[in-house]
């Protein structure tokens, strides 16, 4: 490689003389020069932009580069990097690993995760921790899809008049986002199945608040973040004068100095607020897993229906007498079987390659339904998401690299018939009404 210093040139008056008849060897050295000069400043450019690696990056490589890591933790895969919508963060769900219920006024005084997304300063969320003052303790927000911003907003502490004082705040945080994108591609006839990208990614970084700051507190990113799920974990707290519960009263997130609104905020403090009260009454949650099983009438599955009848989740038992489940969603088409020949024309006319596909099969008796409904499409799994059973919710575990997120579903069951995930009803059928033709997609 060679010296890149700078040395300036050294000529002789006399020296000069000798231009006409040395004008090829000069035109030579001058373009040497030049090429040299070109090499150490290409080489200082990429030196000021060793940590700004982005792989196929479409943008602008500092508009996509997202903040390091801690020192314990390895870099992430930014080719999974992936900008996503500001327009608005449709909440799917709020977890904590405990929240505070007054027991002693039999559930009258609330604190449940919901609260940090009202903006209201007089709700928060108070851990419940038995041994301590909430250090582990963590929250989880999910939305309905990623979201992408460049700051994250918190109000510490419980910031409602002389409460702010009397409990805990939050010194420390552990901040984890995760996000997952999957896309069917086209469709491949020879195995008969879509062609599937799934991207995720992840980012953790450790953070520290300011006391005696009960209004807002700008975490602020130098390039824009993207995510599904948002986890706070306590990792150290400033004492309370009185109470030994920590709390987290708002968080907000921001695009260029614009809050990205949250929506569905509503439904779901309506939902979690019974689901507090229910979770009080019963903290086994044993009668609440009866009740949902009995769903399930004696089979292996059940398929949930809501108001668009191309989304149906499944949910199956992954043991006869454990908690464990799987729940796969997916495009599909749900069918009510009367005839081969109304089957016939519904496949024949399907715009999916897949009820196409079956259409032949059908057409040459070599699949005929033996049930009250059919149904066609693709279903999605994941091997990284794992589902149980919880006290009136489903619990869900997945994992992007090493990081696992818990996320909640909050249900609701009446009857055998209606089952409510997050707020949205849906219709049960049993695996005894269901012909299930999908095919299985996913990683």
């Amino acid at each position: 490689m060679p010296d890149c210093k700078r040395e300036p040139l050294k000529t002789h008056p006399g020296e000069f003389l000798k231009v006409k008849k040395t004008t090829r060897k000069i035109t030579f050295a001058v373009l040497g020069m030049l090429v040299l000069l070109a090499s150490c400043r290409e080489k200082d450019k990429g030196a000021a932009k060793t940590d700004v690696v982005m792989p196929d990056a479409k943008e602008p490589v500092n508009d996509v580069v997202q903040e390091t890591q801690s020192d314990e933790k390895s870099e992430p895969d930014f080719g999974d990097w992936f900008m996503a919508q500001t327009d608005s963060a449709p909440v799917k769900s709020v977890i904590a690993t405990s929240e505070l219920v007054e027991a002693q006024f039999e559930g009258r005084y609330l604190y449940p995760p919901i609260n940090i997304l009202d903006g209201d300063f007089d709700s928060t969320w108070c851990e419940a921790d038995k041994n301590g003052s909430g250090i582990g303790e963590s929250i989880t927000v999910e939305f309905a899809e990623p979201v992408s911003f460049d700051e994250i907003q918190i109000v510490n502490g419980f910031a409602s008049k002389d409460y702010y004082e009397k409990n805990n705040r939050i010194k420390s945080i552990t901040l984890t986002q995760t996000a997952s994108k999957t896309e069917l591609k086209d469709w491949d006839s020879e195995k008969s199945q879509f062609n599937v990208e799934t991207k995720n990614h992840f980012q953790q970084k450790l953070y520290y608040l300011e006391d005696g700051i009960p209004d807002w507190q700008p975490i602020k990113f130098e390039l824009p973040q993207t995510a599904q799920t948002i986890t706070i974990k306590i990792d150290d707290i400033y004492k309370g004068e009185k109470y030994d519960d920590t709390c987290l009263d708002d968080i907000r997130l921001l695009y260029k100095g614009r809050v990205i609104p949250f929506t569905n905020v509503p439904e779901l403090k309506s939902l979690q607020e019974e689901n507090s009260k229910l979770m009080l009454k019963e903290k086994s949650g044993e009668s609440f897993k009866k009740q949902f099983f009995d769903l399930f009438r004696g089979g292996s599955s059940i398929y949930l229906v809501g108001d668009n009848p191309k989304n149906i989740i499944t949910i199956t038992r992954y043991e006869p007498d454990g908690d464990r489940i799987y729940l796969l969603d997916g495009f599909a088409k749900l069918i009510e079987f009367t005839n081969k020949e109304a089957l016939l024309e519904e496949l024949e006319n399907s715009e999916e390659e897949q009820g196409r596909y079956l259409y032949k099969d059908v057409s040459e008796d070599e699949k005929v339904p033996t049930k009250k409904y059919v149904l066609v499409g693709y279903k999605l799994g994941d091997y990284r998401t794992s589902y149980e059973l919880g006290n009136y919710r489903i619990l869900k575990h997945e994992n992007i690299d090493y990081v696992e997120t818990t996320t909640a579903i909050i249900t609701k069951i009446s009857g055998l018939d209606t089952v409510t995930l997050n707020g949205t009803s849906y219709k049960v059928l049993s695996d005894d009404l269901v012909d299930d033709w999908r095919y299985w997609e996913g990683p």
